[in-house]
Formats: C-alpha cells, sequence, structure tokens
C-alpha cells in the first residue's frame, strides 16, 4: 500500500510538473506571436495549453476515461463558443446575387461563413470538407455592411407595451439580384434601437432612402443576429409590397465606415 501511495504521488507530483511547463511554453509561444496578424488571443493559446496538460495528466495518470471525457465536452464547447463570438463580415451588395428570395438564414450565414477569411482558414485543416461551422450549436452574428443609398425605412416602429416609449425602428436594407433580366431589389428588414439614431428623428418621409433622408454618404455597418421574421398585418403588408426574406436582422451595434464611400 505504502509503495502504490508513493507511485500515485509521483504520478500527481509529475503530473502537475508537466502542467505547469506546457503553461510556460504557452506563455513564451504567445509572446513569440501575439503581435502578429497570425497570432492567436492569449486566452486561446493559454487555455489550449491548460486543456491540454489536463488530458495529458489524466491519461499519464492512467484515467483514460477522464481523458476521453474531456476531449469529447471540448470536441463540443469549443465550436460552439467560437462560432457563437464570431460576426462574420458581409457586404450587402453581394448578398442579392449570392442567395435567392427564399434562402434560410441558416444557408446564408453558413455561405459567408465560407468566404470570411478570419473564419474560413481554419476549415481549411478539417477533413472531408467539415466546417467549424457545423460543429457549432449556435450561429454566428453578420456584420452587414450597406451604402445608404441601399437602406429606407420601412415605416415601422416598436414601442414598450408598459411604458410607450419607442424601442425599436424597422430599416429595409435593399441588395439588388438579376431576375429574368430584370434587376430587382431583395431586402432584409433590421430591427434598429431606436437610440442608435440611424435614420434622423425629423424626418418623416419614408419615399427617400437614407442617403437623402440624413446626407450621409459613410457606410454603416450593421451587428446582429438573424432571426425569424415578426408576425403580424404590417408585416404582411411590407411582404406584398416588397420583396422580403424570411428572416430579419436583429441589430445591437451600428459603426459607420468613414473610409469608405459608395
Amino acid at each position: 500500500r505504502r509503495a502504490a501511495a508513493m507511485a500515485n504521488a509521483f504520478l500527481e507530483r509529475t503530473s502537475v510538473q508537466v502542467l505547469l511547463a506546457i503553461v510556460l511554453v504557452a506563455f513564451l509561444c504567445n509572446a513569440a506571436v501575439s503581435h502578429t496578424d497570425e497570432g492567436l488571443p492569449w486566452e486561446v493559446t493559454l487555455g489550449g495549453a491548460c486543456v491540454f496538460g489536463v488530458v495529458f495528466s489524466a491519461y499519464y495518470a492512467q484515467k483514460t476515461e477522464l481523458a476521453l471525457s474531456i476531449v469529447s465536452i471540448l470536441a463540443l464547447c469549443v465550436p460552439t463558443y467560437f462560432v457563437s463570438n464570431t460576426e462574420v463580415e458581409v457586404q450587402n451588395y453581394l448578398l442579392g446575387s449570392l442567395h435567392g428570395l427564399d434562402t434560410p438564414a441558416g444557408e446564408v450565414l453558413r455561405g459567408a461563413w465560407s468566404r470570411y477569411p478570419n473564419t474560413s482558414r481554419f476549415d481549411a485543416v478539417l477533413p472531408a470538407g467539415i466546417s467549424v461551422y457545423d460543429m457549432s450549436l449556435f450561429s454566428p452574428a453578420m456584420a452587414l455592411t450597406a451604402n445608404t443609398s441601399e437602406i429606407y425605412h420601412s415605416g415601422l416602429k416598436l414601442d414598450d407595451k408598459v411604458t410607450g416609449e419607442r424601442t425599436h425602428e424597422y430599416l429595409l436594407i435593399s441588395s439588388p439580384r438579376k431576375v429574368r433580366r430584370k434587376t430587382v431589389g431583395i431586402m432584409i428588414l433590421a430591427r434598429v434601437p431606436y437610440h442608435f439614431d440611424v435614420w434622423p428623428k425629423e424626418e418623416t418621409d419614408y419615399s427617400f432612402d437614407l442617403q437623402t433622408a440624413a446626407h450621409i454618404v459613410a457606410p454603416p455597418t450593421f451587428y446582429g443576429e438573424l432571426k425569424k421574421l415578426d408576425k403580424g398585418p404590417a408585416i404582411e403588408v411590407l411582404k406584398n409590397k416588397h420583396n422580403l426574406r424570411p428572416f430579419l436582422l436583429d441589430v445591437y451595434k451600428v459603426e459607420y465606415n468613414y473610409g469608405l464611400r459608395d
């Protein structure tokens, strides 16, 4: 019994030493690449090294089941964390030509994921055409950049049911698509918080685009999540009036790109 206890203590002490050594190597590696374009965030480098150390220690201590359990959990959690915290960039003028009117949100996001260099580079190391996107339980957010000449006001606004305070307004973002040799606009509805002041409050004529209404040329980028289209008679009127996609962009941030122009 004493010999077995000494052996276990040796294994535990050795495992801790190996883990500390891996953490030290992770710090040194991260210091070498953190200021380069190819460098990973220090949290990823350190976290990955620590996880590797835990798995290695469990295996070294003959706890194979524990090591396999950790690997299985990570195989599910890591892609989900990475994908759900990613904002894939999409240029609005390409959205219409790449995806038809009835394309579901998941397919649009998957296409954007495959074209986005900051995410697709990880897919290149996976076998059989598997994507990190396919391994995630949640979808990424979208960063949609549109010219101000492509943005219109739908005329719909949302008020708080309790306080009556205005909370959101609905904008239409038009992307061109050729249908039977004719160019038409395919609209995505964007639910934008009212305090973002995207559309000028004093402008009530919604027949103009944002560029004309607000005299803004810098293209905005709308960051948001794709969700199912709201229901109601007002939405049905919009669907009958415009080529409206079956989902909306629920915006949580707006940034203007002052270095870009129409």
